[in-house]
């Protein structure tokens, strides 16, 4: 239900319980960490007001003023994730109006030091979507995909695709639960 830069706040505090290093600069949240993968998520939706009304229904949760699935859900995941594992977090401001939040980042400094084996958003709708956009990587593509939970799809633009070239390594947008995307 936070604005994204209530958010922003709440996540800097949570990922100060977590990391030595949480950098927050226009646009993007960072926090440096000891395995060699980046997730990343944004934390901007389409919708204009917080949900007040919800249904659950055949275990799906829905609003007519939408739940910001894309890409709440993406920080769910994270969030869960830095419990048992040390990975770095990026998240984004602004995706949805053009990844303002990813251009803010690539041009910081930070971003010049930034080594990763891969990273990972978590921003694509349904259950087992994997999108490379224009990585190249076979390999990667195939380490992702190989155990069959992950099945290669088509997607049109993420932070990902701004980032990863910039910084150097492979990329992958998997899905994270949300269903009908923007609505």
């Amino acid at each position: 239900r936070l604005p994204q830069m209530n958010l922003k706040k709440k996540l800097q505090e949570h990922l100060k319980t977590h990391y030595r290093g949480v950098t927050s600069g226009d646009g993007w949240l960072f926090a440096q960490g000891t395995f060699p993968v980046c997730l990343v998520a944004h934390m901007d939706t389409v919708h204009k007001e917080a949900p007040k009304q919800f249904v659950y229904e055949k275990g799906k949760l829905s609003s007519p003023q939408g739940i910001g699935g894309d890409d709440r859900c993406g920080i769910y995941i994270i969030l869960n994730i830095i419990k048992r594992h040390n990975c770095s977090v990026l998240f984004l401001e602004d995706e949805e109006n053009g990844c303002v939040g990813a251009e803010k980042f690539i041009n910081h400094p930070i971003s010049d030091e930034l080594k990763f084996n891969y990273m990972i958003e978590l921003d694509r709708k349904g259950k087992d979507d994997a999108v490379f956009y224009e990585c190249d990587n076979p390999e990667f593509e195939e380490f992702i995909t190989k155990d069959g939970d992950w099945v290669t799809d088509l997607g049109s633009f993420s932070d990902i695709c701004t980032i990863a070239p910039e910084i150097g390594c492979a990329a992958v947008n998997l899905s994270c639960g949300y269903y009908n995307a923007h609505t």
